[in-house]
């Protein structure tokens, strides 16, 4: 649950990082300026979104992979082979 918090209240609680739990909204002048959440919790959701960025990117693969076998855009496991050794050089 993200609550709100005065910029006073929250400089005063930079020492807590339970009170940032969840993500809080810090306020000035009741606007909130800026969201804060615990290094830990910000490193799990950039993991994630890492995690869910390759699963996008896999399944792209496989759909142009699927396209290129609908077309017949194909070639032998030996050739591929083949072709892949021939550029490594």
């Amino acid at each position: 649950m993200q609550n709100t918090m005065s910029q006073k209240k929250a400089r005063e609680g930079l020492g807590a990082p339970e009170l940032f739990q969840g993500g809080v909204f810090v306020t000035k002048n009741g606007v909130a300026e800026l969201f804060v959440q615990p290094a830990s919790e910000r490193v799990a959701e950039l993991a994630e979104r890492e995690k869910e960025r390759q699963a996008n990117s896999l399944f792209k693969l496989v759909m142009m992979a699927r396209q290129d076998i609908d077309t017949g855009d194909i070639m032998p496991p030996e050739k591929a082979i083949e072709r892949l050794r021939a550029d490594g050089k």
